[in-house]
């Protein structure tokens, strides 16, 4: 298991990839935090952005005031995301951007009869009721199913081929055309699957046929950006590749590089037509502040202006060629998937061990012991996997370093195993 909260080194500062705890020991960010910190930590341009604004207001409400940091981020948002938005809403988080978007489902379809959204397993949404409901990951929902019931009606999607963790568009639409179509108000989707599925990614094929069937039965159909978005896979979002365009984008974590929290959902035309979504979607106190507003903007240029997209597709390359080298050394580990640098391994591990000493919690634990920051992903032994996700920043030195630490946690796992 994972180590207790008590047992957790105590962090003190981070620069670049790396973190410092109070013994002065340091951490390679393997793993960019929880797959948020895209730039890095301690980027100047962001924390002057920060002081600047604060210097100004930090809190005005969105009912009350606009602010020009709000105004700059959604120009930039809308200008990133490209034709066919005309809106963002503001949130928190990644789990409060897709409650959102499940409201706004509701909200564009009330008094249709529409109540059914459609996802996949496994997949993860957010922690929220609503984002919780619509995700396939039955380890988060344990216990919460009273809760999680009265949301909406939930299909999900499964592969029927054992060797394929995500369903193939047979498996979609055999599910989609089983449901009555006059019912299904959305089908969400993760384009690179995250805390689910360890980095499995969606062919374009599936995707355009989804973007396809929700045209032909009037649903909406809803992206999961939150850790794709903003240039993590080699792409300012997941879907570029495969030309589609969403009614709905989730984003968080990227959005503002873990600088300071907040979400938003990119609202498409279609959706809510002659209505703000901003007018019904749910509201919190935080939400759209311009202090936050002001980090992600900051967050942004300095992506842009580093060219930090296409590093991360560059860079990608090369760490997954290392890790492919990686895996070919230790029997348990698959060679990596995903995009840029949203990678993960899966690990091979019988069922009943899995169920009391999960491979991916071990290495984990091993990579925090050789200084190194990675992140445990998957529902079950199939699903199981261990995802290497550093900031987009990092150098191939660093790169080179991250492997060295990778390495020597799975050979100790490794030896583990066999005793």
């Amino acid at each position: 298991m994972m180590a207790g909260a008590s047992t957790l080194p105590m962090v003190d500062r981070a620069y670049g990839v790396m973190i410092v705890d109070t013994d002065g020991r340091e951490y390679v960010d393997g793993c960019s935090g929880t797959i948020c910190v895209n730039i890095g930590h301690g980027v100047s341009d962001v924390l002057e952005a920060i002081s600047a604004q604060s210097q100004l207001v930090t809190f005005a409400h969105r009912s009350q005031f606009r602010s020009q940091p709000v105004e700059d981020l959604t120009a930039m948002i809308l200008a990133i995301a490209g034709p066919g938005y005309r809106e963002v809403v503001y949130t928190n988080s990644g789990s409060e951007t897709m409650e959102t978007a499940v409201r706004l489902v509701m909200h564009h379809h009330a008094g249709t009869g529409r109540d059914i959204i459609v996802s996949q397993r496994p997949s993860y949404h957010g922690m929220t009721v609503g984002a919780l409901a619509v995700s396939g990951h039955p380890p988060r929902r344990r216990n919460l199913e009273a809760l999680l019931g009265g949301v909406a009606k939930l299909e999900q999607v499964s592969s029927s081929r054992d060797a394929e963790i995500l369903p193939s568009l047979e498996d979609w639409l055999l599910v989609l055309e089983r449901v009555d179509p006059a019912r299904i108000a959305a089908v969400v989707f993760e384009p690179v699957g995250g805390a689910a599925s360890g980095g499995a990614e969606m062919d374009v094929r599936t995707l355009r046929g989804l973007r396809e069937f929700c045209d032909s039965v009037g649903a909406l159909l809803i992206a999961d950006e939150v850790m794709t978005g903003f240039g993590r896979t080699g792409e300012w979002f997941g879907v570029t590749k495969s030309g589609i365009t969403p009614d709905l984008v989730v984003t968080g974590k990227g959005l503002s590089g873990g600088y300071l929290p907040i979400g938003a959902c990119i609202v498409g035309e279609r959706v809510l037509s002659g209505a703000s979504a901003a007018d019904v979607s749910m509201g919190h106190t935080m939400s759209g502040n311009p202090l936050a507003a002001a980090a992600a903007l900051a967050v942004l240029k300095y992506t842009r202006d580093q060219r930090l997209v296409s590093r991360a597709r560059e860079v990608g390359t090369f760490l997954r060629g290392e890790l492919e080298l990686v895996a070919e050394s230790v029997p348990f580990l698959q060679p990596p998937r995903g995009r840029g640098l949203l990678l993960g391994m899966g690990i091979e591990q019988n069922p009943v061990d899995f169920a009391t000493t999960p491979l991916n919690r071990r290495i984990v634990e091993a990579a925090l012991r050789n200084g190194l920051l990675v992140y445990p992903s998957g529902v079950d032994a199939r699903t199981q996997s261990v995802m290497v996700c550093p900031p987009l920043t990092i150098r191939d030195r660093e790169v080179e370093m991250l492997i060295a630490r990778f390495t020597r946690a799975v050979s100790q796992s490794f030896v583990a195993e066999r005793v």
